[in-house]
């Protein structure tokens, strides 16, 4: 097992700089959907090319005879703290594994990553991964996390309340025009009784101008994820007010994060994928039971800016005993893409059933005893 407070060499790190950051992308990413559609096109031929490399090959493993499997994973978002804990309690050990992780800071990295084979699984939000999917990005989705990471927030001084129907009008900022907070956020307001069509006007700022923006006046809201969005309001002094989460109605039971395998892990090795699973879905009870105890399992790695209290306060908002697996992931995944369908970001000819049948592995009758 990798300590993860240690390098390669066993000397001690300090901060998360020493985690690995995955390869660079061998190309500027596209952001235009258009753009997006093409560079989907070829990261599932790079994945195929990946699963040729690799053959049937077995994955390495470490001297003691641990499966080695590299995992990408948001270092900095407090919700995937279970999947550090399952590190920190030698879950993956007891599975038969030594994870590696690698930190994704963009959307791109990780879908390259994980596509082409450059690691083997990767967490992160559901709607990061639903439009690639359905552009032939070679991965599969394995196994929902929690639900609950990201916000809305409105300026008081700005008019905004907590009814939904103060942003019409509105001008909404995100760090992206076409990712996951766009996709999570149009489908809740819509949901909620509000065209994010025609209501609101979108502005895109890179993600650290975001709060400084709305202070300005610049925009009236925007959308992120914890504990930056918490620890914003913390700063706004009561300006910043909750409008919509990830948990808001009608979501309140549905998984946001997810964790998904490259097409040439689950061709070299599903037993591999279903030991992290196993490990995963016993750390996300730990996290649901003893928070506390997670979080400091996540400060450990240096990049939270939040203070213990404050991440146990946010983990608790979180229902990290929701990890839905095998149909249930269908169905929701279906759900998703169906809704998705309404705000033009789906093909209008795509059965959202038979999607979901199709990029959603079915682990959900299998062992996770140690591989």
């Amino acid at each position: 097992m990798t300590d993860p407070r240690k390098n390669s060499s066993g000397a001690p790190v300090d901060s998360i700089d020493d985690i690995a950051e995955p390869p660079p992308a061998p190309r500027r990413a596209m952001t235009r959907r258009r753009a997006l559609l093409a560079g989907g096109l070829a990261l599932g031929a790079g994945g195929l090319f990946a699963a040729e490399r690799h053959g049937n090959a077995p994955l390495p493993r470490t001297p003691d005879g641990l499966k080695i499997v590299r995992l990408s994973l948001p270092v900095e978002a407090l919700c995937v703290a279970p999947l550090i804990m399952a590190q920190e309690q030698g879950l993956y050990r007891k599975h038969g594994l030594s994870v590696e992780f690698t930190n994704w800071t963009e959307t791109h990295f990780l879908l390259e990553s994980v596509a082409t084979g450059k690691v083997d699984v990767g967490a992160g939000m559901i709607m990061q991964f639903i439009k690639p999917l359905e552009q032939g990005f070679d991965l599969r989705l394995v196994a929902g996390t929690h639900g609950g990471c990201m916000r809305l927030v409105g300026s008081r001084r700005l008019g905004i309340t907590q009814d939904v129907k103060s942003l019409r009008g509105k001008q909404i900022g995100l760090a992206d025009a076409s990712g996951y907070a766009y996709n999570t956020f149009a489908l809740l307001l819509k949901d909620n009784g509000v065209d994010p069509l025609r209501e609101v006007t979108w502005r895109v700022y890179p993600a650290p101008l975001l709060e400084g923006a709305l202070e300005k006046g610049a925009i009236d809201a925007y959308a992120g994820s914890d504990p930056l969005m918490f620890m914003a309001q913390k700063r706004s002094n009561g300006d910043q007010v909750d409008i919509l989460s990830n948990l808001s109605k009608p979501w309140t039971d549905r998984v946001c994060c997810v964790i998904a395998a490259s097409g040439a892990m689950l061709r070299r090795d599903r037993c591999a994928v279903t030991a992290l699973v196993g490990a995963m879905m016993e750390a996300s009870e730990t996290c649901a039971e003893d928070p506390e105890r997670v979080a400091r399992a996540f400060l450990r790695y240096g990049a939270a800016k939040a203070p213990l209290a404050d991440l146990v306060t946010i983990l608790r908002t979180q229902t990290h005993h929701m990890h839905p697996l095998g149909h249930d992931l269908r169905a929701q995944v279906a759900a998703y893409a169906a809704e998705l369908k309404t705000v033009e970001v789906m093909n209008p000819d795509l059965d959202p059933v038979k999607f979901a049948d199709a990029v959603v592995d079915d682990f959900s009758g299998r062992s996770t005893n140690h591989v």
